[in-house]
């Protein structure tokens, strides 16, 4: 039985590149999603609620003045968004940027959480790692002491055999020489 222990993989190390990689792509989904308070989502982009369209001018105007951007005229979401209604008139729905600092403050937080997911999940797997390289062990001292056990067992066996073996020989000696057994191992 060997008495060394197994060395774990180095996948459990933390890695400033697939961190990197976890990062951009949190920014990607970030940057392409719309911020919703319904589902608790963060986005770079805002979306304010269908107004009558006196009031989402008023709301364009002041989006505008706090740093919001409109989108790119070719950009396939359109910075607004006009419903005709026969009953309510038209709404306007309107679609806009976060200001740079905002979207920067939001992705330290994302950053953030997406090392700690990341940590998490290799404490997790190395977790998993060790448990799993314990009941290997385990299981290998558990089979060598088996192994060990059935040879003793066998060396026990054969050592009761030899010791009859000898117990026989020395009985049929005893009777051969007394007279009362021949040679050939027939009664005298």
């Amino acid at each position: 039985m060997s008495n060394t222990v197994p060395m774990l993989p180095m996948q459990f190390t933390f890695s400033e590149s697939e961190y990197k990689s976890r990062c951009e792509n949190a920014k990607g989904f970030y940057l392409g999603r719309i911020e919703s308070t319904v589902t608790s989502l963060t986005g770079a982009i805002i979306e304010f609620a269908p107004q009558p369209i006196e009031i989402a001018f008023e709301q364009y105007h002041r989006a505008r003045s706090d740093g919001f951007t409109a989108f790119e005229p070719m950009s396939p979401l359109p910075s607004i968004n006009v419903v005709q209604s026969p009953t309510t008139g038209s709404l306007v729905t309107l679609y806009m940027l976060k200001p740079q600092d905002q979207q920067e403050a939001d992705l330290e937080i994302i950053f953030a959480q997406v090392r700690a997911d990341y940590e998490a999940e290799l404490e997790r797997d190395l977790e998993t790692e060790i448990e799993r390289q314990v009941q290997l062990m385990l299981a290998q001292q558990d089979r060598a002491k088996e192994q060990a056990a059935a040879q003793e067992r066998q060396q026990r066996e054969q050592t009761a055999r030899d010791e009859l073996a000898a117990a026989r020989a020395k009985l049929r000696s005893e009777l051969i020489g007394s007279g009362k057994l021949n040679a050939d191992g027939s009664a005298a």
